[in-house]
């Protein structure tokens, strides 16, 4: 599992606005998703996220590594940032999520589960995106954090 956490900054020491900051990253696989969420809470701690929002991104962040590695044992990354006063998250796994022959998510408790992330994603983040392809799943989303 490997770690990766850097800050930017610009010449003067400020961070402008729209300069992202706080680049955070880690591999993890599926049974590493308590350790992601601790992962998540140091970089809000970093990053200067407090209260209820930091519980939300800690929870987004939390149920898109499970949406990116439900298919099974697959490798996935996280990544997390700061852009002015959103935070940032994409989940990138080397799994399929499972497709129903007309191109919804498939029937049964998979599919249930599946949905209620989504639907969870989406109450707690500003934008959501989840795609499935042949390079695997792909979440991003962001939400204001101040």
């Amino acid at each position: 599992m490997s770690t990766r956490m850097r800050g930017w900054q610009a010449s003067e020491g400020q961070v402008p606005l729209s300069a992202p900051r706080w680049l955070a990253q880690r591999a993890f696989r599926q049974g590493d998703i308590p350790a992601v969420r601790l992962f998540t809470r140091a970089f809000c701690a970093r990053a200067g996220i407090r209260s209820a929002r930091l519980a939300d991104f800690v929870l987004a962040v939390s149920e898109s590594a499970a949406c990116a590695t439900a298919v099974g044992p697959c490798t996935a990354r996280v990544r997390l940032w700061m852009t002015g006063r959103r935070a940032f998250c994409e989940v990138r796994g080397d799994g399929m999520l499972r497709r129903a022959a007309h191109g919804t998510a498939s029937p049964g408790v998979a599919g249930e589960e599946e949905a209620l992330r989504r639907l969870v994603l989406r109450r707690v983040s500003d934008h959501v995106s989840v795609a499935s392809g042949d390079d695997g799943v792909r979440v991003l989303l962001s939400m204001t954090v101040s």
